[in-house]
């Protein structure tokens, strides 16, 4: 087999499988579990490090894992049950902060890092053959 050829069907597998995903994300429904699993996930533990409530063995994550099924439901919207978690222990409770004025900074700041890098590297950058001085 030719390399063209195996290029060209490494190309058609990948589309396939790329179409296959995006098929079944779009087309799957969600679930409540799905939502439960989804919410879990946007909040932390407020025993552990840096953990959301769904990845965390603790009691204090389970019960709230158990609120945010009740919640959901119940037919809570996800902003309503996020609103009542974070009503009880602030913001600090989200792993993500919210896009507000005052979190601006840390939404912007790795975005600024990027391209401060960037300019960085395209300021230090040298022509073929140019010597270092």
């Amino acid at each position: 087999m030719s390399e063209q050829v195996r290029s060209i069907l490494a190309w058609v597998v990948t589309l396939g499988l790329a179409a296959v995903i995006i098929g079944g994300l779009v087309i799957g429904e969600e679930t409540e579990i799905d939502r439960v699993q989804a919410i879990g996930s946007r909040i932390k533990c407020p025993v552990c490090q840096g953990e959301s409530i769904m990845e965390s063995p603790s009691e204090t994550a389970t019960a709230m894992m158990d609120i945010v099924a009740e919640r959901v439901t119940g037919g809570q919207s996800d902003g309503q049950i996020i609103t009542y978690f974070t009503e009880r222990y602030g913001d600090g409770i989200l792993l993500d902060p919210r896009f507000e004025p005052r979190t601006m900074l840390l939404w912007l700041l790795p975005a600024a890092a990027l391209v401060g890098g960037g300019l960085m590297i395209w300021s230090r950058r040298r022509k073929p053959g140019e010597v270092p001085s």
